[in-house]
Parts: structure tokens; C-alpha cells; sequence
């Protein structure tokens, strides 16, 4: 018999790949992974109410019953007592191969086994983890009628992601469960910053104080996991939806637009189909979400393709500005736009023009020569500067460039500061990592699209 539920309560395990989050948190700003290890209180707590309204409703609290976490104590044993202290289960995971390849992996994956037979029905399972191979365990746990909800730092293969329930935003994380903020101004400016982009305007923000309720709703959807299109640029499946589930998916699109004063990004649409109308996998056999909404009658809204994707009502909205930049990169590299538009959709490399890619590599040149990097700050600083220049690029799209651009194999983090990093290094780190991302998802590039994807990433 399994334990029956509190009213209004989520029951939910915990499972932390350590090496992988502290790693990986490490590459990136080793001060914040420092607080990953020695403060496992403060994420924590923001983890019991994270998404909370937007996975379940009003009135809903989660508690994280099952706390593990795989740890190498060769290397981290100096991080043990805080986790133990945090009521944390820890397995200690040696390595076991002359490459320190260690057990974490298979413990995880048995442990997760375990609670979804246990006499508590654990309502998710919630893996801290980017490693791929979790692919199956997550599948898994969701033909339990599970949810899954995953964190991970840096690149995440897009498999891995889809196959996850909710996706843990990785710069929400950074910013609001690790960074201790300086004082209360540096508060209220991350707290705007972090919700600007689904404001009205800057004109309209004194006014936003009644619309507190509606705007942190909004918000949590932007920040939802982002719709994973893994087709190759061609339309597939067949949807096979009967007449009153199109209409129900329609007004649930139409709903969520007309509250909103901004365009409706494609991740805040495909959260609200998956939580409430039970979308499945597959998008009722559209495949994605974008071929499903090319197919439904969302008149007299209109579905933008440009960026992530834009539903949106032109009587009340005005025009996505990335979908007039994606018509531009089209219109002006034809045959470039369609190698960049295939590697985007199955590696999740920003969908950016030649141009867009030069400025954001110069700038970051400029910032790194004036600054010292820290992940959370560098992206901050650059997403001002577009703002500023009018450069149509977001702080997600930076981020995926800075983490590549390390994987590339250039060091950020406590350089050499008399030695200058030039844009042409950055340019040719990311092209490289695209490279590797695009044979880690099996995209075979031919001659001439590996020429083209070097024009499009490498400038002249």
C-alpha cells in the first residue's frame, strides 16, 4: 500500500551527480560551484518552490523526502559534512578505471529504480545531473507516470532534455539559488533584469506593481524548458487529433496569449500544453510543437518561427523583433540559412546571423580584456550592451556562447590578465565546439554545409 499524500503536497526525491554539477559549475565560476558544495541549504530551498504554481497550481508545496547524492571522495571529500549536514544521504563513488571513471551513474539509475517502487509514491524524481546517459532513466520514470525534473550546467544534448519534464533553467539557478546578492540594489536590479524581457516596456514598468500576480506567472513561463525541435527541416508524423481536442488545445493557446501584454514565447506554449491539456512526447504526432501549431487554426493569432518561436495577437502585440532578424539572415544567406537553421534545431546553437555572431564575439573580446569573467556577471554585462546597441540578442544565447566557447578550449577563469584574448580565438573555439555538438547529435554535415557552417560562425 502506498502512503497516502498530504493535501496540496508534491512528494519528491533528490538526486545530485556531484562530480558532474561541481565540474561543470567549476568551468564556468568557480566561486558559485564553491556555494553548490558548501551551502547545499540555500538551492535547497529554492528548489522546494521552484515552478511550483506553473507544474501544479495555486496552494502547492513540494517536499523533498529522498535526498542522495553521489559524491567522489577522493577528490570532494572536503565537501561531505555540508552535504551530510543538509540531511543528504552520500554514497561515496571511488573511481573504479586508471581514467577515474567512477559508479555515480549506476547508483543513480538504481536508486531511482528503487523509488519508484517504494512504499511512498514519489510524485518526481528530480536528477541534478547532465549527463546524457540519463536519457533512459528519465523515459523510464515518465512510463511511471512520474515527473522528471532535471538540472544541468553547461551543454545539455537536446535527447536528454526531451525526455525530461520540466528542465531546471540553469541561469534562474546560478542567479537566485546560488549568488548571495551584494545589497538590496543589486537585488532589485537582477530581480528587473531577470523579468524585463516580459514587461511592456520600459515606459510601462512604474505601472507594473498591479500587475504582480500576472507578471511572476508570465515570467515562470518564459523561463520553462525550452521546445526541443529535432526535425531536420522537414515536416514530420501525422496528427491524428479529433475535432473537440484541437479545439481545446486552441483555446488553451488562445487563453495564455490574450493574458499576456508581449508575444508568447514557443517554451511558455509548450509548457501550458504539457501541464494542462497532457500534450504527449511526440506533440500528438505532429512531432514538434512548431509542426503542430502550423496545423492547428490559431486564427486570428499568428505563429512566429523567428528565434524560439512566437505566438502572438498582431491586433494587440507587436511584430517578434528576432523573427524580422531571421528573415533578414534568410533573405540575405539563403543557402547559409539553411545549414544554420538544421545544426540550430538539433544542437541548439543560437540561430544568430554572421553579423549578430561577430558582434557578440567582439564585445565579449572587449569584456573579457576589461573585466574579470564570472559567468553570471560576463552574460549580464553583455546582455546591457546588446540591449543598448539594439542587438537582438538574449542572455540565453550569450550563455550558450560563453560555455562553448570554453569547451572550445579557451580558459576564462583565472587567466593570464596581461595577455589579451582576441575575437578571432573566441570565433574559432565556438566553431570548433559547434563541430563536436553536431557529431555528439549525430548530424552528418556534407563538404559544402561544413563550408557553410564555417562561414556562418567564422567571420571573413
Amino acid at each position: 500500500m502506498s502512503r497516502h499524500h498530504m493535501p496540496g503536497e508534491i512528494y519528491s526525491a533528490l538526486y545530485v551527480d556531484f562530480d558532474n554539477i561541481y565540474t561543470r559549475l567549476s568551468e564556468q565560476d568557480p566561486a558559485l560551484a564553491r556555494t553548490f558544495a558548501t551551502n547545499p541549504q540555500r538551492w535547497l530551498r529554492w528548489l522546494e518552490g521552484h515552478a511550483l504554481r506553473m507544474m501544479y497550481g495555486e496552494g502547492v508545496r513540494r517536499r523533498i523526502l529522498k535526498r542522495c547524492c553521489y559524491l567522489n571522495p577522493i577528490r570532494y571529500h572536503e565537501f561531505r559534512p555540508y552535504l551530510i549536514r543538509s540531511a543528504f544521504q552520500v554514497v561515496d563513488c571511488p573511481p573504479l578505471t586508471n581514467y577515474g571513471k567512477t559508479s555515480a551513474d549506476i547508483h543513480l539509475v538504481m536508486d531511482c529504480m528503487d523509488a519508484l517502487a517504494h512504499v511512498t509514491r514519489f510524485d518526481e524524481i528530480i536528477i541534478l545531473s547532465g549527463d546524457a546517459d540519463f536519457t533512459p532513466l528519465l523515459l523510464r520514470i515518465q512510463e511511471h507516470a512520474r515527473r522528471s525534473l532535471v538540472l544541468s550546467v553547461g551543454y545539455t544534448s537536446p535527447a536528454y532534455a526531451a525526455a525530461c519534464s520540466w528542465r531546471i533553467r540553469e541561469d534562474w539557478f546560478l542567479a537566485q539559488a546560488l549568488e548571495e546578492p551584494r545589497d538590496e540594489d543589486d537585488r532589485d536590479s537582477r530581480d528587473t533584469r531577470d523579468s524585463r524581457d516580459t514587461r511592456d516596456t520600459r515606459d510601462n514598468r512604474d505601472n507594473r506593481d498591479n500587475r504582480d500576480g500576472r507578471e511572476e506567472r508570465r515570467d515562470e513561463r518564459r523561463h520553462a524548458p525550452h521546445d526541443r525541435d529535432n526535425s531536420d527541416g522537414q515536416r514530420g508524423g501525422n496528427v491524428n487529433l479529433p475535432a473537440s481536442r484541437r479545439i481545446r488545445l486552441v483555446e488553451a493557446i488562445k487563453q495564455l496569449v490574450d493574458e499576456s501584454t508581449v508575444p508568447v514565447p514557443l517554451p511558455s506554449v509548450a509548457q501550458v500544453l504539457q501541464s494542462e491539456q497532457e500534450a504527449t512526447p511526440d506533440w500528438f504526432g505532429a512531432g514538434t510543437l512548431r509542426d503542430l501549431l502550423e496545423v492547428l487554426d490559431l486564427d486570428p493569432l499568428v505563429f512566429s518561427g523567428g528565434g524560439q518561436g512566437f505566438v502572438y495577437d498582431p491586433g494587440r502585440h507587436e511584430r517578434p523583433e528576432g523573427d524580422s532578424v531571421r528573415d533578414e539572415f534568410k533573405m540575405r544567406y539563403p543557402e547559409l540559412y539553411e545549414v544554420a537553421l538544421k545544426v540550430h534545431r538539433l544542437t541548439d546553437i543560437p540561430l544568430l546571423s554572421p553579423e549578430q555572431y561577430e558582434a557578440l564575439f567582439t564585445l565579449l573580446a572587449e569584456d573579457l580584456n576589461n573585466h574579470a569573467f564570472s559567468r553570471t556577471a560576463t552574460v549580464r554585462r553583455l546582455e546591457d550592451i546588446c540591449e543598448d546597441d539594439g542587438l537582438p540578442i538574449n542572455a540565453v544565447q550569450i550563455a550558450f556562447v560563453v560555455e562553448a566557447v570554453i569547451r572550445g578550449g579557451v580558459i576564462l577563469a583565472d587567466r593570464d590578465d596581461d595577455e589579451d584574448i582576441e575575437p578571432m580565438a573566441l570565433c574559432r573555439a565556438f566553431a570548433q565546439s559547434a563541430d563536436a555538438l553536431c557529431k555528439l547529435s549525430q548530424l552528418t554535415l556534407e563538404n559544402n554545409e561544413h563550408e557553410l557552417l564555417c562561414r556562418w560562425l567564422l567571420p571573413d
